[in-house]
């Protein structure tokens, strides 16, 4: 008995003055309620299972259950997660697990709800597809604790729960991305590891292509029906085609208030700037159209400029959905081939997964032999 209170005080010892000695913490990330994504604000609302497990030499070969384990005198890694906004509301479970050969595990299991920040690449919108993280890190060095991805337990995604199915379509695949943060830039050589899981979620473009795309379509064509009017009032034709300007203008301003403030073009603000190109072009044509010398020379030039405006701006339409399908819409597709292999590799053990994320969030009363979920003690 003196030998093991020895080696267990050893093994504290070690652990807490050696910097040179890793553990490596397994992480297993289960997006439990994917809430409203906020693409004005950057952030979207979760319910997220976050499970870590990492091995405890000291209980080693004990056979002890959760309950007779005091969890708040034993190392921890001191996890949080790094892209959380507020306070979100946490509850710990902690248990203890043993293999085949004794080998004693500690495992953490922290049910989140809250709200966590994702900067959002907007390039495509409104054909984009978005990441949905979360980031987990350790309050530790990086050379004390290394976060990996857990072998024995895959992330998942409860699709079933997605809140804001109107607006996105939640893929199931996840991907994990292990780096280095570094929390103080006074002092860049102290970094802490993190791992980010992550999600992804396609916009449903449908309600800005009806209301914002071929509404804009619409408005730009009728700018070449002022061209029926008699080209010796340019006073009507350039009253008729300001109207149709202003009305663009207003549709830019609603299409601004639903995106952050940001220093690129989307896919959107570049249809609807060269849909305002062609309306400034047929103003300029209606105010220049009158300084010409006959009658006949107007309509001949005027028959020309119709012409190439129109098919200029055919062209650009058809070449614009052209690039749609070839560029953002490449992505999606990716995804869906990422759903397919992730389909074929775990759909196995699917069921159980789900099950076992409601288990979590439902827990029953019932106990299973060994295992017991005990929350730190105050």
């Amino acid at each position: 008995m003196a030998t093991y209170s020895a080696m267990k005080s050893m093994w504290y010892f070690i652990r807490s003055t050696a910097s040179s000695f890793q553990v490596k913490v397994k992480i297993c990330v289960q997006f439990f309620k994917v809430g409203e994504i906020d693409t004005l604000k950057e952030q979207y609302t979760a319910d997220v299972i976050v499970k870590a497990k990492w091995r405890e030499p000291s209980l080693d070969g004990q056979n002890k259950t959760s309950e007779s384990v005091e969890f708040n005198k034993m190392w921890n890694p001191k996890l949080y997660i790094e892209n959380s906004l507020g306070d979100p509301k946490e509850q710990i479970r902690y248990q203890v697990l043993y293999n085949d050969k004794g080998e004693a595990y500690v495992s953490e299991k922290r049910v989140i709800k809250g709200t966590f920040m994702e900067n959002l690449e907007l390039d495509d919108f409104p054909f984009d597809v978005q990441d949905i993280t979360i980031t987990v890190a350790s309050e530790l060095p990086s050379s004390e604790v290394e976060l990996i991805e857990d072998d024995d337990d895959h992330h998942v995604v409860n699709k079933q729960a997605f809140v804001d199915e109107q607006e996105w379509h939640l893929y199931m695949h996840t991907e994990c991305v292990k780096r280095d943060i570094v929390i103080d830039q006074a002092d860049m050589s102290v970094r802490r590891s993190a791992l980010s899981v992550k999600c992804r979620a396609a916009r449903r473009p449908g309600y800005f292509v009806w209301n914002i795309f071929v509404v804009t379509f619409l408005i730009c064509s009728l700018a070449f029906t002022t061209f029926s009017v008699n080209n010796n009032l340019p006073q009507n034709r350039l009253q008729l085609s300001f109207t149709l300007v202003l009305t663009a203008v207003a549709f830019k301003s609603a299409v601004n208030s639903s995106l952050p403030r940001i220093s690129y073009l989307t896919y959107m603000d570049k249809y609807l700037l060269i849909a305002m190109v062609m309306l400034t072009a047929v103003c300029v044509w209606h105010a220049i159209v009158s300084t010409l010398a006959t009658q006949e020379k107007r309509d001949r030039i005027e028959s020309v400029v119709l012409t190439v405006l129109a098919a200029i701006y055919i062209f650009y339409n058809i070449g614009f959905f052209i690039v749609i399908y070839v560029s953002p819409w490449k992505k999606r597709r990716e995804m869906q081939q990422k759903d397919k292999e992730y389909q074929m590799k775990y759909a196995a053990s699917d069921e159980l997964a789900r099950s076992m994320l409601l288990s979590a969030m439902f827990p029953t009363p019932v106990k299973t032999p060994n295992i017991r979920n005990d929350t730190i003690p105050e």
